[in-house]
């Protein structure tokens, strides 16, 4: 039925037979309606011939008369290829040929009833690395077993070549849809391996765990790169701490976004004032099934996240001492941080210190927590992030401020020296934002709402 279809010729196809009516406008001009203005109208009423056109397309279309391949004029046209644009048959030994530059290519034999798909490496096409198209090398290496698969945006292929690997196209194109669309890397593998094989008939070895080590590494090379790493004489563990990181842009930044002599305006110093919050997110609860020696992390503090080593020695350090009580009501974020489960947790959440005006995440200002919204992670969060920042005026929003800063400048004590921060020369400000105020018993709620009142009418 599909090849005995002939082609249907669309160019009458206007919609005329759909009724048309005349709109009267408000200058009593009389407008008539053309099937551009019911489109979806118009369609339905061809909607057979669109039906039997696809048909015809799955089948030989255009080529069913076709005895000779046109591209040699002896071999037998049952071959065409699906990503190239003409949807043209040719022989066999053409269709490798024509092939040689586009490997990835998905390849369709027919059988004289229907097109099943193959590979181009059923064909025998080679594809040699580290050499030109066309060109031999001397002492060519099959990869293991000759057991090659590439993974690429039009699905998942195996290859005659010397190692695994997969495109670049396709981790660009993840890279995109994780951010734009959320779509996880699972829903993403599959989804390319129906594109190889919809019907789960013909199944290829999964590849979705290499997949996901290859997306890392993608990641941190396009990070490394973005922050000029590639350039730097000293290597990719030249990076220094939170280097990588994309500060805000319209929070001041000195060198970069002020003036020179802005410490010098001391009327104008609101117009410096860098306003952070600190806040926790317990539902990236992440288990812990792995360890650094065999899952290492790529990067150490060269982002947002602080360096690892150093931060857990810290937390270790102090894990004995109790979290001080809250004398503030509703606050089990800091009441039972010790008391919360974390029996097979690497991580129990994630605390953040951000950008309050453009909510930024700062370099270094990102950490695993282990029990609940405790003391010691934050403050070394907080320090973290704030030993890189010059300003003189400080605001800082936290809903548990009343209890947090009581003690924050002797917590401090126990940082390395260099997160030490010399805070007598700073005015720093802590509020609490007015969503959170109705959970503060009156005694606390009272001066907090009075000072964010009058840090408003400043």
């Amino acid at each position: 039925m599909t090849d005995s279809h002939t082609n249907h010729d669309f160019s009458d196809f206007t919609g005329a037979d759909i009724e048309t009516e005349c709109l009267e406008t408000e200058d009593n001009c009389k407008c008539k309606c053309t099937a551009g203005d019911h489109p979806l109208l118009s369609w339905k009423a061809e909607c057979d011939t669109f039906l039997l056109e696809l048909l015809r397309h799955d089948g030989q279309g255009d080529y069913m008369d076709l005895c000779v391949c046109r591209n040699c004029s002896f071999g037998h046209p049952e071959f065409r290829c699906m990503d190239c644009f003409s949807g043209e048959l040719f022989c066999s030994l053409c269709i490798v040929a024509l092939h040689s530059r586009n490997p990835l290519h998905r390849i369709q034999k027919w059988t004289g009833s229907l097109f099943v798909s193959l590979s181009l490496k059923q064909f025998g096409l080679w594809v040699q690395l580290s050499h030109p198209i066309g060109e031999d090398c001397l002492l060519p290496q099959q990869a293991f077993n000759d057991n090659f698969t590439i993974i690429h945006t039009n699905g998942i292929h195996e290859v005659r070549l010397d190692y695994c690997g997969s495109t670049f196209r396709i981790l660009e194109q993840y890279h995109l849809l994780s951010f734009e669309s959320k779509a996880s890397g699972y829903e993403f593998y599959h989804a390319i391996a129906r594109l190889t094989d919809n019907t789960g008939l013909h199944p290829h070895k999964d590849r979705y765990e290499a997949f996901l080590w290859m997306v890392r590494e993608w990641r941190h090379l396009k990070m490394l790169k973005r922050s000029g790493c590639g350039h730097d004489s000293t290597g990719v563990e030249g990076t220094r701490e939170g280097e990588c990181a994309v500060v805000c842009p319209a929070c001041p930044q000195p060198g970069k976004n002020l003036p020179d002599v802005w410490q010098e305006a001391p009327d104008d110093k609101w117009l410096y004032t860098l306003f952070v919050t600190i806040d926790a997110n317990f539902h990236l609860k992440r288990r812990a099934i792995s360890k650094d020696g065999i899952d290492p992390g790529l990067s150490h503090g060269w982002a947002y996240f602080v360096k690892e080593t150093a931060y857990k020695s810290h937390v270790q350090q102090y894990s004995g001492k109790p979290q001080e009580k809250s004398t503030c009501s509703s606050h089990n974020a800091v009441n039972m941080a010790d008391m919360k489960a974390s029996q097979g947790l690497a991580a129990m959440g994630v605390g953040t210190i951000d950008c309050a005006r453009h909510n930024m995440k700062l370099p270094n200002g990102v950490g695993d927590l282990q029990k609940g919204k405790r003391y010691m992670n934050m403050d070394y969060l907080f320090f973290s992030t704030l030993r890189r920042q010059c300003v003189d005026v400080l605001n800082v929003s936290y809903d548990i401020a009343c209890q947090w800063h009581k003690n924050l400048w002797q917590h401090m004590l126990t940082m390395p020296a260099h997160l030490q921060l010399n805070h007598t020369s700073k005015l720093v400000c802590f509020f609490v934002l007015k969503f959170h105020l109705p959970t503060h018993i009156l005694k606390c709620a009272t001066p907090l709402r009075k000072m964010n009142e009058a840090h408003e009418e400043h």
